[in-house]
């Protein structure tokens, strides 16, 4: 559909020697992009390890028009060579968006030293993306209502593979993360979805660049 988001979550292993140069890519891309795109929502990379090696990148654009354009301009050649030359293995999870939230800029900027961030992939039973969306669009939505110390809440469903879910989660700090899992909505999507759950992988990252044109709200 024209006014879809698109929405991607990209893994990206490379080698550690490669490190620097790798921030620096993530750094450009950011300001050539969110300044000047306004269909760029949002544009974060972080990484996993100590060294650096295991990273994400995280994309999200108004619809495929503003992804066409950021894709068409000058710097972008470039960068994807960049990358690529650089990437030791590289998968992109292009998603249909099911829930995207994020606090105003302001509130962002003010705890970016601090932020607790997460990257959790999902899956589902055959058969259960429905009930699994609707249970994870209910604890979102009661968390970002709630809770001060969420900042982003992204949910998305793999393209090629609709029981498979990523998520990117953003936190003020620990102690707002330490919260949200004892929440009671939480409590209860964890309840709620653990006879449907086949596998699931929670990924803790170091932020190394992060901007939103917030606050955004697509559910």
């Amino acid at each position: 559909m024209d006014n879809e988001p698109i929405f991607k979550i990209t893994k990206v292993n490379i080698a550690k020697e490669d490190r620097a140069g790798f921030r620096k890519e993530q750094e450009a891309e950011l300001e050539n992009s969110i300044p000047v795109e306004a269909g760029t929502l949002l544009f974060a990379s972080g990484h996993e390890d100590a060294q650096g090696e295991d990273n994400y990148i995280i994309e999200l654009y108004r619809n495929p028009k503003a992804y066409e354009e950021h894709s068409m301009a000058n710097y972008l050649d470039h960068y994807d060579k960049v990358i690529s030359d650089m990437a030791k293995d590289k998968k992109v999870y292009d998603l249909n968006a099911e829930w995207i939230t994020t606090k105003p800029k302001e509130a962002l900027d003010a705890y970016a030293n601090n932020f607790v961030i997460r990257v959790a992939k999902v899956e589902v039973e055959d058969g259960e993306h429905d009930k699994f969306a609707e249970i994870v669009k209910k604890e979102m939505r009661r968390a970002i209502a709630q809770e001060p110390g969420v900042e982003i809440l992204m949910a998305g469903s793999n393209k090629e593979n609709e029981n498979e879910f990523l998520f990117f989660e953003v936190f003020v700090n620990d102690e707002a993360y330490d919260k949200h899992v004892k929440s009671k909505w939480f409590v209860d999507y964890i309840k709620g979805s653990e006879d449907i759950v086949k596998d699931k992988q929670i990924h803790e990252l170091t932020r190394d660049v992060m901007a939103v044109q917030g606050p955004i709200v697509m559910d």
